[in-house]
């Protein structure tokens, strides 16, 4: 075997590896999590956490006001105003010209307004 094969050879090598590293790269790339452009702040860390669900007693105190009804207000009262204030959330979502923040907390007052609905539901029973 000659130097220039040698040389061919080694050259070969040299560039499969680096494809093969190149390959390696971008699939670690893909499977890496999403980069995050904006940094938390301390203030979206808290706007997070005041966003979990409510408890039992939260829920059973709050409900009405998420709702936008009275406490004694009747099934189809209440199944009514649910249907009001999901439509008002829908329209921030899917609006052209809103906001990524005004979309996020649409969904977040839309989660919240499931939450109260299904709990009254649940106590009230359906009739």
């Amino acid at each position: 075997m000659g130097i220039v094969e040698l040389v061919i050879l080694l050259a070969g090598g040299l560039v499969g590896w680096l494809a093969v590293s190149w390959v390696i790269t971008i699939v670690r790339q893909q499977r890496a999590p999403p980069f995050v452009i904006l940094p938390k702040s301390p203030q979206s860390a808290l706007e997070t956490a005041g966003s979990k669900s409510p408890s039992l007693a939260e829920l059973g105190d709050t409900w009405h006001t998420l709702l936008q009804v009275r406490a004694d207000a009747s099934v189809e009262e209440i199944e009514a105003a649910y249907h009001e204030r999901i439509a008002e959330c829908d329209r921030t979502r899917f609006a052209q010209n809103v906001g990524v923040m005004d979309r996020q907390d649409a969904e977040r007052r839309r989660s919240k307004i499931d939450e109260a609905y299904a709990f009254i539901r649940t106590v009230r029973g359906r009739q």
